[in-house]
């Protein structure tokens, strides 16, 4: 009885790993090319498994999402709120938020970029995108407001434009720099906070 479960302790760790490289070929995949675009034979081929292992343990790609989408933001850099609510001011608030949010993008942005192609066709995508808009949008709403200032929807709607990956894209790629993509992003906020 006990070579029985030896056997079967082995096997579940051998089951673990292969979901593991399939998932993590899938991520790289969807870094290079997006999920759309990611076929479960590349996944076969980069995991090293048959495309029948694939099929078995994630029939369709929205059966892959969720565990890609987990690894990748369970790897990603934190935001830590309470951090930034700490810092003694409001300009020392914001450059803190910028900075962790930047990061968070630039770390993200080899999947974010795909999101317009992916989304139309995987809800799980287009989700995960909004749920980090949102985030960003809670979070620049609570810093504000933990200096006692409170934001209408339309103004917190523009403080989350101006920290949106979008924004980030373009400030990363005209001002080639992380650092003066940073400083620019904290000087739109500072103007257009400076107005009631």
């Amino acid at each position: 009885m006990a070579p029985r479960s030896y056997n079967n302790a082995r096997r579940k760790e051998s089951e673990a790993q292969t979901l593991d490289r399939i998932v993590d070929a899938t991520i790289s995949l969807h870094a290079r090319q997006g999920a759309v675009a990611t076929s479960h034979a590349q996944i076969a081929d980069l995991a090293g498994v048959s495309v029948a292992t694939v099929y078995k343990h994630f029939p369709t790609k929205e059966a892959l999402l969720p565990h890609c989408i987990g690894k990748v933001t369970g790897q990603a850099p934190a935001i830590d709120a309470d951090a930034i609510l700490a810092e003694p001011d409001l300009e020392s608030r914001l450059r803190l938020l910028v900075e962790k949010v930047f990061a968070r993008y630039r770390y993200f942005h080899p999947w974010i970029r795909w999101t317009p192609v992916d989304a139309p066709t995987l809800p799980a995508v287009a989700e995960a995108g909004n749920a980090g808009a949102r985030e960003v949008e809670a979070l620049a709403r609570s810093i504000i407001a933990g200096v006692g200032r409170d934001l209408p929807e339309e103004r917190a709607a523009l403080v989350a434009m101006i920290i949106s990956y979008p924004s980030w894209q373009t400030l990363e790629q005209s001002l080639s720099s992380p650092e003066r993509a940073n400083d620019a992003a904290l000087l739109a906020l500072r103007l257009f906070l400076s107005h009631p």
